[in-house]
């Protein structure tokens, strides 16, 4: 205040009582925009094949959850490979045959994905539709296909064979019987997409939870961080080996507990190689990455799987990313910038966890 001002001058009631009619006026906003802050609005919906949780906190949270829906919904319609009328499902349909002209965001993901092909030389291939459809693992027949079928399903396997067009923003898959699947990444991008709804409707605090892939908007209305368990890759839904928090970023995570089958006695879990066309053998169990980028966490999630321990561990200081490795011999290793914020379940007695 300045002493010009209110310290040089008479007091008068009525100005006194106006002044501080307009701080308890300006209070009592403040208290009630607080309030709001702290009100949450939740919201569980089957959407992409899986459970969508969202909470969401604001005065505007009500409004960001519905529309964060809709734009799920609409990213659903635009990208699922189980829809006759999404464009994964027309380009699948003309492989061999001619374009499919696409929207500016589908060929922006598929261009990625093709280029995470490229990065990880063939250990993620959205091209490995054919071999999981030929597994039917997700479905109602899962089974081991004949060695001749999946020999046939494989040399269809190449990510190089799709054909990009920047001008025409078209995309085509070179050979008949080839098709896309972009599950592998996008859990990840559909994350990125309802932050950016929901933050469009001001909202500055909350969460969803798509299929597991967690994705996080600023810290709780308390100044506190979310902090989100890291699942116990041999327990319940329920276990967990810790916690993480991770601000405005993405936690997604590939593991063998997740689906699965049994046939003859052996089970085979649901993340293929594409060199192979079988269930990966690799040193790992779970892997959990977190990411700015929901698209790059749930590409390197199954990648950093199927490359295994040694290969992942040799990114543990990349800039763009964190990770939680979880080995067959119940060891937890971090990458260097979730050190500081991992917290190990202590009760998890049988897990050593390497935090240095």
């Amino acid at each position: 205040m300045k002493k010009n001002g209110f310290w040089k001058k008479k007091w008068v009631p009525g100005a006194a009582c106006a002044a501080a009619l307009a701080v308890l006026l300006s209070a009592g906003a403040l208290w009630d925009s607080m309030q709001e802050e702290k009100e949450s609005v939740f919201s569980a919906q089957f959407i992409m094949d899986t459970v969508v949780e969202q909470r969401l906190y604001g005065k505007n949270a009500k409004e960001a959850v519905k529309a964060a829906e809709d734009a799920l919904r609409a990213f659903e319609k635009e990208f699922s490979a189980h829809r006759q009328d999404s464009v994964i499902a027309q380009i699948n349909r003309a492989a061999g045959q001619e374009a499919v002209p696409v929207s500016e965001r589908a060929f922006e993901l598929i261009s990625r994905s093709r280029r995470y092909g490229e990065l990880s030389e063939g250990l993620f291939d959205v091209t490995v539709a054919p071999v999981t459809l030929g597994w039917d693992i997700t479905g109602e027949n899962p089974h081991v296909p004949e060695p001749g079928k999946l020999a046939e399903l494989l040399a269809l396997v190449d990510y190089r064979d799709i054909l990009l067009d920047a001008q025409a923003q078209t995309v085509m898959l070179r050979r008949e019987g080839q098709a896309l699947d972009l599950g592998g990444v996008a859990k990840g991008a559909a994350g990125d997409l309802a932050r950016q709804t929901a933050q469009e409707y001001g909202v500055r605090s909350g969460y969803f939870s798509i299929g597991g892939n967690v994705a996080v908007i600023g810290c709780r209305p308390d100044g506190k961080d979310f902090r989100f368990g890291v699942r116990d890759p041999l327990g319940s839904a329920e276990e967990y080996i810790g916690t993480v928090a991770f601000p405005n970023r993405t936690m997604a995570t590939s593991g063998t507990y997740e689906r699965y089958f049994v046939q003859n006695g052996k089970t085979y879990h649901h993340i293929i190689d594409p060199r192979t066309g079988f269930p990966c053998e690799s040193d790992l169990i779970s892997v959990s990455v977190i990411s700015a980028d929901g698209a790059l966490a749930d590409y390197l999630s199954t990648a950093l799987f199927i490359a295994g321990k040694d290969a992942a561990l040799a990114r543990s200081s990349d800039p763009d990313f964190d990770f939680i490795l979880v080995d067959r011999d119940k060891n937890v290793y971090l990458s260097d910038g979730l050190r500081e914020v991992f917290v190990p379940n202590r009760e998890k007695k049988e897990y050593r966890f390497h935090l240095k």
